[in-house]
């Protein structure tokens, strides 16, 4: 039997709809590429003020990309109950413990700045808020070395153990400050600090008060 123009027509159609079904079935079913401007970690808020024993406190402020220095400026116009801030200090196990529990209790940040710097080779201080002022201004050495290195005096590190790294853009010669960052728990870790995005810089943790 010869079809018509028309039926030819309908059969066509037929198969162009066919078509379009296998293809949406498909796309429905494929597994689409996450676009490269999609973050895997949470984007954390400012949080509140976190009051800690010994009349000290801590806040975590989004800055997403900021540098180093710019952290520390911000840092120090802020203030809690008459004290001024700066970046936060970690001296104790205890006081580390205190600050995972109550101030990124459920979600935690990406790259984190800290108040430690690498001042020399190998030399790593804490060069903000009162552990500024030791050793001359120079700042409390608490690290010696990279990850062969050790604990300087009776302080605290709790490093990751990519922190240090050999070649590349991360180099322990590059990097110039201590951080905050998580594949699970936060640990310390090491940055460039000049906020280049591809590092991931969240934001900075804030410390109010006087000694430890």
């Amino acid at each position: 039997m010869i079809k018509s123009p028309v039926q030819w027509g309908m059969v066509a159609l037929g198969v162009v709809v066919a078509a379009a079904a296998v293809y949406a079935g498909h796309s429905m079913l494929t597994v689409q590429p996450v676009p490269d401007n999609v973050h895997p970690i949470p984007i954390l808020k400012n949080s509140r003020v976190i009051e800690a024993p010994g009349r000290r406190a801590y806040q975590y402020i989004a800055a997403p990309n900021i540098t180093w220095d710019a952290a520390r400026a911000s840092a120090e116009k802020l203030s809690h109950r008459g004290q001024r801030g700066y970046l936060a200090t970690i001296d104790s196990a205890d006081e580390y413990r205190f600050i995972i529990d109550n101030v990124f209790p459920h979600t935690y940040s990406d790259v984190t700045y800290l108040g430690g710097r690498q001042t020399a080779p190998g030399e790593w201080r804490w060069v903000t808020g009162p552990d500024g002022a030791e050793d001359g201004g120079k700042g409390r050495l608490f690290w010696r070395g990279d990850e062969q290195g050790a604990v300087q005096g009776n302080h605290y590190a709790n490093w990751m153990s990519s922190a240090f790294q050999h070649g590349g853009r991360w180099d322990v010669s590059k990097v110039c400050c201590v951080t905050l960052f998580s594949y699970g728990i936060p640990q310390f870790s090491t940055s460039l600090g000049n906020g280049f995005e591809e590092e991931g810089v969240a934001g900075y943790l804030v410390e109010f008060g006087g000694t430890k």
